[in-house]
């Protein structure tokens, strides 16, 4: 069964999603590399400064949006962590996580990470940097799809990141994801 991972920018879906996949021999999907790769490949300094540049093209997110349909549909009982703002909704019935955190943590935390492509070098640029992207994307998903990332009632489980480890977040996750798995039956 594939578990979609969302969340706010820095909240840790990534390392979570990875540790996870390492602890429980999951495969790990992240539509954010797709995303980087893209803006890196037409020469943009940030996801952000991508995002702005074609909100009106359709395209990107299209293309992204389909390969996220395609495996929900061919590989739904296969165990993957799909890490991915949207993948909770093009995949249905998969186990739908929501990873939140306060923009101060999740600035400290881009400050820390020294992305190449979000360069931040004060904990005020990077919340702005956070928030602004945030705001970006859930404006675009709303545009294309009417879905509102922010709304916590489609979410299987959320949780606060900023006070826990990764570590603690995956065990989290597996405990309620049996319980998930468990009801289905």
């Amino acid at each position: 069964m594939i578990i979609t991972l969302t969340g706010k920018p820095c909240s840790g879906k990534g390392t979570v999603g990875k540790l996870f996949c390492e602890k429980y021999n999951f495969e790990y999907l992240s539509t954010g590399q797709i995303f980087r790769e893209l803006s890196a490949k037409h020469n943009y300094k940030s996801v952000l400064e991508f995002q702005q540049k074609h909100k009106n093209i359709k395209d990107v997110d299209k293309l992204v949006d389909s390969k996220t349909v395609e495996i929900g549909k061919t590989r739904l009982n296969d165990n993957i962590i799909f890490d991915s703002r949207l993948a909770w909704h093009f995949i249905p019935k998969s186990f739908k996580v929501f990873l939140d955190i306060d923009w101060f943590t999740a600035g400290e935390r881009l400050v820390k990470a020294e992305r190449e492509e979000e360069n931040v070098e004060t904990l005020e640029e990077a919340i702005e940097v956070l928030k602004a992207r945030w705001n970006e994307e859930n404006a675009r998903y709303l545009s294309l799809y009417n879905v509102d990332n922010t709304d916590m009632s489609k979410y299987d489980l959320v949780i606060f990141s900023a006070d826990k480890s990764p570590e603690e977040i995956v065990e989290i996750i597996y405990k309620e994801y049996k319980k998930f798995m468990k009801n289905l039956k």
